[in-house]
């Protein structure tokens, strides 16, 4: 009996220090010596490339959102045809996971542990970041541009994770503002996305909606991203009889609720969807023209379309269209786009010294930085929110025309201002 005690001991010590040094290793993987330069590099960083890591969903439920990988794979392309970052190619090794948090926790896990990648960029989902944020932090490997404005991530802020997405909060204090304030509603419906994501909104509005007298909650109504069926849903809000509704989603169920909503003459009440869910013109075809025609919408920037005089949206074009194909414009792939283009100047302002320590300091360094889609991008050691501004647009005949110039929320004051 001591025999099999002490070779069970013996097997706990030696799993122990397994993880021990599988720890230790991650620890110091970080950065290694550069006999050229005699500086320090990280993994993934040769004198000829940096390896970049992206997981998302490229099938499933919500494959649209590979759109995020072929934007970020398309400006590195840009990136590589003009010479590279400070003379080094980037190369983007990017797994399905198909939405589901397990499949990304072991994309990541593979990313950095097999594929030996020197950053993760854009990754997708809130449930799906929460499953691999241990890993993320214990590794202390850089994560930027994140594919979630949920508010866990950025406060308090995280040494090596740089917000991407608008913060999901702060997109539901605008949302309900502006109802408020610019459609002068009284009754709030809220559609919410049954998860970590679609709760923020649902959270964020409950939590704020004391500041406007009178104004009140008369229905919550959850669903699931995987949902196909929608005609309970869309029941219960024609019944609510609400001023507004807000909808917090991916894009898919906002389609289809709009869809069945539309079927049962119940598309007349102002419907604002986050942009996650409604920002992309290719709702009127998943939904129908005349069931999205109304909604209403954020955007961080300007609709590509209206702005091919600019240079560097016709860059954007030409290569997203080329080495994807036209249907790959649109929100999601130009906010990769412009996601990639802030990874890039990072990466230039560190220069030939990319340790993770370096990279990390440098795009601290980011103040009101408006060299990407993006308004403005602003990051340092407290502040992780990058981009704080937004505008609304509506749908109307195809189209997506803006009904408010940039609103802006200043983290400092907690306030939301409007362009006048």
């Amino acid at each position: 009996m001591r025999k099999k005690l002490t070779s069970a001991l013996a097997l706990i010590l030696t799993v122990i220090l397994l993880v021990s040094c599988s720890a230790q290793t991650s620890k110091n993987q970080s950065t290694k010596g550069d006999p050229k330069e005699g500086k320090k590099q990280a993994q993934g960083v040769t004198d000829k490339e940096i390896i970049v890591g992206l997981t998302g969903p490229q099938t499933g439920p919500v494959a649209e959102y590979d759109k995020v990988r072929r934007g970020v794979q398309a400006y590195f392309n840009y990136v590589n045809d003009n010479g590279g970052v400070n003379g080094r190619k980037l190369k983007l090794i990017a797994y399905d996971d198909q939405y589901q948090p397990a499949k990304t926790l072991q994309s990541i896990q593979r990313l950095i542990e097999q594929d030996k990648v020197f950053s993760i960029i854009y990754p997708i989902g809130t449930a799906n970041i929460a499953a691999s944020l241990q890993l993320l932090e214990k590794t202390g490997i850089p994560v930027t541009g994140l594919g979630t404005g949920a508010d866990k991530f950025v406060n308090p802020p995280i040494k090596n994770v740089f917000g991407g997405t608008f913060n999901y909060v702060v997109e539901a204090k605008v949302f309900l503002d502006y109802s408020v304030n610019k459609l002068n509603a009284k009754k709030i419906a809220i559609a919410y996305q049954n998860d970590d994501f679609g709760k923020q909104g649902l959270e964020a509005i409950k939590k704020n909606i004391g500041k406007y007298p009178g104004v009140s909650i008369v229905k919550e109504v959850p669903f699931l991203a995987t949902d196909k069926e929608f005609s309970s849903q869309a029941q219960q809000l024609k019944e609510a009889k609400a001023d507004v509704i807000i909808m917090n989603t991916t894009p898919a169920p906002a389609a289809a609720l709009r869809k069945e909503m539309h079927k049962i003459g119940a598309s007349d009440t102002p419907f604002i969807v986050s942009q996650t869910g409604g920002a992309d013109k290719n709702q009127f075809n998943l939904a129908g023209k005349d069931a999205w025609e109304g909604i209403i919408s954020s955007l961080q920037y300007p609709n590509y379309e209206e702005q091919m005089d600019n240079p560097e949206v016709k860059k954007y074009v030409e290569y997203v269209t080329k080495d994807f194909g036209k249907e790959s414009l649109g929100a999601l792939s130009e906010g990769a786009w412009s996601t990639a283009q802030v990874y890039v100047e990072g990466l230039k302002r560190a220069g030939d010294e990319l340790s993770w320590e370096n990279f990390i300091k440098k795009m601290e360094t980011f103040d009101k930085w408006d060299g990407s889609f993006y308004p403005s991008v602003t990051y340092t050691a407290e502040h992780r929110y990058g981009n704080t501004s937004l505008f609304l647009v509506q749908a109307k005949a195809g189209d997506l025309v803006p009904v408010t110039g940039n609103i802006h929320y200043d983290p400092e004051k907690d306030k939301i201002e409007y362009e006048k």
